[in-house]
């Protein structure tokens, strides 16, 4: 058996940028607290907690009944982005702000507030319940709708002058679709792509990496967005792709047939999660290897590995 990670694949500078913010805070034995997942990959999650990073639900962090010690605290915003009064909650409770929101994020952002000021009508096509979404609901005041499907463009009601844009992470041709629904609904509709570059080009790159491949792992948290759209392109090309979020999903009979097999991950997915999957295939037995410390800096550059423990010759 064969087996191969993708060369692209790596996490998106979004992610890696709030990765990097939250270590060094916890690395210099500061306080950090976020509301909610930091990113969508629950052992990412384990070892950022195992450095001391607090995540406490969004409805508990605005809550004034929770206990929080904030002394001497930092608050991270993620890279999803938060909602205004969540913000406002963390400096109300005397907490220091790292924003670690994504620039694209920031960019819909401020689109949503001048169209909003100059009048327009808000159409964002996203998950409801997905955070950068819900950061941006009250950015678009009374004037926003949230579409999330196909089912929802063909049910809306025209209205005029209205800017449609998009979760950073939705399907680039989820997006395209609606908008050609929209654009024969709506007079006049301003289209903005504010889909994710990373994400887009991702597709492509899974695409070719799908087709050289007997069997595609495609590694990640399952509450993400662009791994589950990753999984989707990869399966659309070959019918043998899998998703996993580690190594104990894996299912040996799938790889009965397979000599090549490839393994990819999605936006929050980092190399040492990849190179630990490829171990346990390698040597087809479980590992656990839960390292502390992932982040070399090196001339301004970010850099994940896996550390590998060696024997010292005696």
């Amino acid at each position: 058996m064969r087996i191969t990670i993708e060369s692209k694949a790596k996490p998106c500078p979004g992610v890696l940028r709030a990765l990097a913010m939250a270590e060094d805070t916890l690395r210099r034995g500061e306080k950090l607290i976020a509301a909610g997942e930091l990113i969508h990959n629950s052992r990412e999650i384990k070892r950022l907690k195992d450095l001391g990073l607090q995540m406490i639900p969004e409805e508990k962090f605005l809550d004034d009944k929770t206990p929080i010690n904030v002394t001497d605290t930092r608050f991270l915003v993620r890279a999803h982005g938060e909602a205004e009064l969540i913000i406002h909650k963390a400096k109300e409770r005397g907490m220091k702000i790292d924003d670690a929101t994504c620039p694209i994020v920031h960019h819909s952002h401020d689109l949503i507030l001048t169209h909003v000021h100059e009048g327009w009508g808000i159409i964002l096509v996203g998950r409801k319940d997905h955070a950068e979404v819900r950061g941006l609901i009250p950015v678009m005041e009374n004037r926003g709708t949230v579409i999330s499907s196909i089912e929802e463009a063909e049910a809306f009601q025209g209205k005029d002058k209205s800017l449609l844009l998009a979760q950073t992470t939705i399907s680039p041709k989820l997006f395209h679709n609606i908008g050609k629904i929209l654009s024969q609904k709506v007079p006049d509709l301003k289209i903005v792509d504010t889909t994710c570059r990373f994400i887009r080009t991702r597709q492509i790159d899974i695409q070719a990496f799908a087709e050289e491949q007997d069997v595609v792992l495609v590694l990640g948290g399952k509450q993400s967005s662009n791994c589950k759209l990753l999984y989707e392109t990869a399966r659309a090309i070959n019918a043998q792709t899998y998703r996993v979020e580690s190594p104990n999903d894996i299912d040996w009979s799938w790889f009965q047939n397979g000599v090549k097999v490839g393994i990819t991950g999605g936006a929050s997915t980092p190399k040492w999660q990849m190179e630990e999957l490829r171990s346990v295939l390698e040597n087809h037995t479980e590992i656990e290897n839960n390292p502390q410390g992932l982040k070399y800096r090196k001339g301004g550059t970010f850099l994940c590995r896996m550390f590998k423990k060696t024997a010292r010759k005696k």
